[in-house]
């Protein structure tokens, strides 16, 4: 093998992790009812399509890579994969009968659970959805809406629908807490330092809300983004010498639990225990300050 197609692997599987996870990232940030404004403002449902069409471009192109991976490592070459199109069930079936490689180490027993296709209470709707944008018709929806009369703009209603139906556990929802108490914290800390405008920017980005309904489906989306990636792992895995170690470009952002990723990937904590004593001692100073400002009282005319 050439160095060039080796470099095309990690080339091509760095821009697929990076799309599915800058969609997972996104799509967090979905709002769905009940969480609307009171006026029903729709001003903010872009970001379904923004997320969409990352996730699900990612997803397609990593189960093409572990589908031509195994090929390469079972058989010695890569198989054709156009013929899979932009058909995000099909390519999941695929990967589902991919053969472990009889070469290469035993696999981790940590990642044996991940090869596992995930059983998904949002299924098989979650991925009919993926399918129907991937393929062009939700991608195109609003365009297509403008000259056909026929057309289905449906994205947002099919996500509100499995946003309703999806669960959130309890680790996911801490996580989310300390996130919001991370943005209050760090904007009234830049404030008080004279930084008001200067970290406008910072705060906008730490301030982008997450919605929990939306998140539910995330964490639906991220497990079968994990099962993907751990097959392309496997199949790279010391498998032929002339196959890079694809997993340790999708092993540090999907082979984790899923409340691991939402903390090292989404809300972007890291040591909860660390994080949560200084934020204690952050909304100290905070009520500090402000007990202060309330002693001083209005000021004399």
């Amino acid at each position: 093998m050439t160095l060039p197609i080796w470099e095309s692997l990690v080339a091509e599987t760095q821009f697929a992790s990076d799309l599915a996870l800058a969609g997972l990232r996104r799509l967090c940030s979905v709002p769905t009812a009940p969480d609307l404004f009171p006026w029903g403002s729709k001003d903010q449902n872009y970001a379904l399509h923004v997320g969409m069409h990352s996730y699900s471009s990612g997803l397609e192109r990593l189960c093409k890579l572990a589908i031509a991976c195994n090929g390469y490592a079972v058989a010695g070459e890569f198989p054709r994969l156009r013929d899979y199109s932009h058909k995000i069930g099909n390519l999941l079936n695929a990967v589902e009968k991919l053969p472990l490689p009889q070469s290469g180490p035993r696999v981790a027993p940590r990642k044996m659970g991940y090869l596992v296709r995930p059983l998904d209470a949002l299924d098989p709707d979650v991925t009919n959805m993926v399918e129907r944008f991937a393929n062009g018709a939700g991608r195109y929806e609003h365009l297509d809406s403008l000259w056909n009369d026929d057309t289905e703009v449906s994205t947002y209603k099919e996500w509100s629908a499995l946003a309703a139906r999806a669960s959130v556990s309890e680790d996911v929802r801490r996580l989310i807490s300390i996130k919001e108490r991370a943005a209050d914290a760090i904007q009234s800390e830049l404030v008080d330092n004279g930084l008001l405008w200067t970290s406008q920017r910072v705060i906008q980005d730490l301030a982008l809300d997450l919605y929990k309904p939306s998140v539910g489906v995330v964490m639906s989306l991220f497990r079968k983004v994990r099962w993907v990636s751990a097959s392309l792992d496997v199949a790279t895995y010391y498998t032929r010498p002339e196959l890079p170690l694809l997993g340790e470009v999708v092993s540090r952002i999907f082979i984790h639990t899923s409340a691991d990723f939402f903390n090292y990937h989404i809300a972007r904590i890291g040591d909860e225990e660390t994080v949560g004593e200084e934020l204690e001692a952050a909304h100290e100073r905070i009520r500090l300050r402000e007990a202060e400002s309330d002693d001083e009282g209005p000021l004399a005319p």
